[in-house]
């Protein structure tokens, strides 16, 4: 499955369920790796982020629990999905999609077309 996010303009991480980074594609490499990195797979997640970041991370994989939100970094807004990922409906790890967002971004609503009633 990583195949078809490799080149896409979205960064993917994923880890085990241990927090060992499993998978990265090449925008998510461009995004976390440090000048003189060439890789970070078989790091620990946990290892990678600074508190308080890290506590809520460890939190977050312990009650596979799912953590939204927006940043701004270096002049670019960015949505940080982090969810648990599953195999075979077991818990294997956790995954998170970072993308760069507009700041001002349209929204829309939609709403199911009403079903015809059975009452007829």
């Amino acid at each position: 499955m990583m195949k078809y996010f490799e080149e896409a303009d979205i960064a993917v991480t994923v880890c085990n369920k241990e927090g060992n980074i499993i998978a990265m594609n090449k925008q998510s490499c461009e995004v976390n790796l440090k000048p003189g990195q060439t890789s970070l797979l078989g790091a620990n997640i946990i290892d990678c982020h600074p508190e308080p970041a890290r506590s809520l991370l460890i939190h977050m994989m312990e009650a596979q629990e799912k953590h939204v939100y927006t940043i701004e970094k270096n002049g670019k807004k960015k949505l940080i999905y982090q969810i648990p990922w599953y195999e075979n409906g077991e818990y294997a790890g956790f995954m998170e999609l970072s993308m760069v967002i507009p700041f001002e971004m349209e929204h829309k609503i939609r709403t199911p077309k009403p079903t015809p009633s059975s009452n007829s």
